[in-house]
């Protein structure tokens, strides 16, 4: 009878353990999955925002009108249907003499927000990511290059 007792006991305990682990288990997966996401959305925000600054740099591009629709273009382009934990996204582009500047403004999706959002005031979900890239002077980079050439040869 003890012995019976004692195994009830046992089953019980394992109950509970399993009633305080396993929901703290699941909210730990849960948001390492989203740190993965928001991890991977980041990342190609970065990289597209530089990419699309690259090609608002080239050479061939005479005026800035140019540069800015091939940047724009690029911008809008190399972020389609890539990005899963963003809302509200939108970019911006700006072209001046010497540089190209592309920057991305979104919301980042985040679980649980409304009920933290009861306990920590002031949370801040917006990510701005913004890169530039130096447009390129034709006659100054063949000057470069033929100075270039000429150390070389010395």
């Amino acid at each position: 009878m003890c012995h019976q007792i004692e195994k009830c006991c046992e089953a019980a305990y394992f109950t509970v353990e399993a009633a305080l682990i396993l929901p703290m288990t699941m909210l730990f997966m849960v948001m390492m999955i989203f740190l993965a996401i928001y991890s991977y959305d980041r990342c190609v925000m970065e990289h597209s925002a530089y990419e699309a600054a690259l090609r608002g740099t080239a050479s061939h591009f005479g005026t800035a009108e140019e540069a800015e629709s091939a940047a724009r273009a690029a911008a809008g382009e190399l972020v389609k249907e890539k990005l899963f934990a963003i809302q509200d996204f939108s970019y911006d582009v700006l072209v001046d003499a010497k540089s190209v500047t592309v920057t991305y403004h979104c919301v980042v999706n985040m679980p649980f927000i409304t009920w933290l959002g009861e306990y920590v005031s002031r949370i801040d979900t917006t990510l701005d990511i913004s890169r530039s890239a130096g447009r390129l002077r034709p006659t100054r980079t063949i000057r470069d290059c033929r100075i270039l050439n000429g150390l070389i040869a010395e």
